[in-house]
């Protein structure tokens, strides 16, 4: 990692000379007001520190090669490193996770006191992911609450399943918008699973579809590129921006939009190993004072990530669940398994990049109908 520090006459100047010499995947660390008696003009002197990942330092070789190597050289366990050991750890619990689905397989497949058809559908429910005990739960219950030629009727049998999952799932409803003040909206997530896009999703909706006056603040500034994407879609949907860089710049900014309905805040990205970062994260939604707070969940994420992220936002009381790149996932029964096991509701399904269209409230019956078909289709 490349770390260096900018003197500006201003944030915006200073942005300007990282993204010039660092690009836009720089990640800004720290920054400062200074005075510079080399530059007595400059009356809004800021230091910022700056870094960037040095490409050229990845090794070309594989993993495992690296490891083979590592163990050759030093058969000791400190000659792997930390990034090896995760990646190591989580491609044994890829492993351990189709070990599961397999074991659930054979488990499930001779249910002697079932029609075949409740047999299939149960396999077909663990096979798009939804847990095992979930599942035959969910069979059972229907088998008992049909009798004789209707446990045949496919059609009748696949309604009494949609209803189970259905009673299965939480759902926050619409945000709740105040009367006689801002209602102030924070989105928050692990880096990479865009909440950026859903924000601004989320602002094109309470703009073109509620009708409400509409405020975009980021204070994402640990990522240049984050925060100029969402300028840019602020100017073209002619929706007002501000930029954040600190908590007491955070303040100003919120208490300057008194006159809008609706302030939508986008947080900057979180390691969730990174226990600073949640700290932080938290004094942001404290200071923001927040009607609402909105995880992000990327549906393409494995479920034992998705119920660590859950573990680590745990300390942050948020009201909803939202679900990115349901177009992009081939399995939706972590679905049902986030609602029933981690008791979260939802809030809203994001799929596509088209705004305002691609991102919608998360609906019961919809959500049900997407895991047992096992796709997404919003056609």
């Amino acid at each position: 990692m490349k770390i260096k520090k900018f003197l500006a006459p201003s944030m915006q100047e200073a942005l300007k000379m990282i993204k010039k010499e660092f690009g836009d995947d720089a990640i800004i660390l720290s920054n400062k007001s200074v005075q510079l008696k080399e530059h007595p003009e400059w009356k809004n002197a800021i230091e910022v520190t700056a870094a960037i990942d040095k490409k050229d330092e990845i090794p070309s070789e594989s993993f495992g090669e690296t490891v083979k190597k590592a163990v050759a050289e030093k058969p000791e366990p400190s000659s792997i490193s930390n990034i090896q050991f995760n990646t190591l750890q989580k491609d044994i619990g890829y492993i351990n996770d189709r070990i599961e689905l397999i074991l659930n397989h054979i488990k499930y497949e001779n249910l002697p006191h079932l029609p075949k058809n409740l047999q299939n559908y149960s396999k077909q429910l663990i096979t798009c992911g939804v847990n095992a005990s979930i599942a035959n739960s969910i069979i059972e219950e229907v088998f008992t609450s049909l009798k004789g030629e209707d446990l045949m009727e496919d059609d009748l049998v696949e309604q009494k399943i949609i209803a189970k999952m259905k009673n299965m799932i939480q759902i926050t409803g619409p945000v709740k918008f105040n009367q006689d003040a801002p209602t102030v909206v924070l989105v928050m997530g692990s880096t990479g699973v865009g909440k950026t896009t859903s924000v601004a999703k989320l602002a094109a909706l309470y703009k073109f579809t509620y009708r409400k006056k509409v405020a975009l603040v980021s204070v994402d500034s640990f990522r240049i590129a984050a925060m100029e994407q969402l300028k840019a879609f602020s100017d073209i949907a002619k929706i007002h921006f501000e930029a954040a860089y600190n908590n007491n710049d955070l303040i100003d900014k919120i208490n300057k939009l008194k006159n809008y309905e609706v302030i939508l805040i986008d947080s900057a990205g979180i390691n969730i190993k990174n226990i600073k970062q949640l700290i932080a994260l938290k004094e942001t939604i404290r200071v923001s004072r927040a009607d609402e707070i909105h995880l992000i969940l990327n549906m393409t994420t494995r479920y034992l990530e998705i119920k660590e992220t859950l573990k680590s936002f745990a300390m942050i009381p948020y009201n909803g669940v939202i679900l990115t790149k349901l177009d992009e996932s081939s399995y939706f029964g972590d679905i049902l398994n986030i609602s029933v096991e981690m008791d979260k509701p939802f809030s809203y399904i994001s799929f596509g990049q088209n705004i305002p269209e691609d991102i919608s409230l998360a609906n019961r019956n919809e959500l049900a109908q997407i895991i047992l078909r096992g796709k997404y289709d919003n056609q």
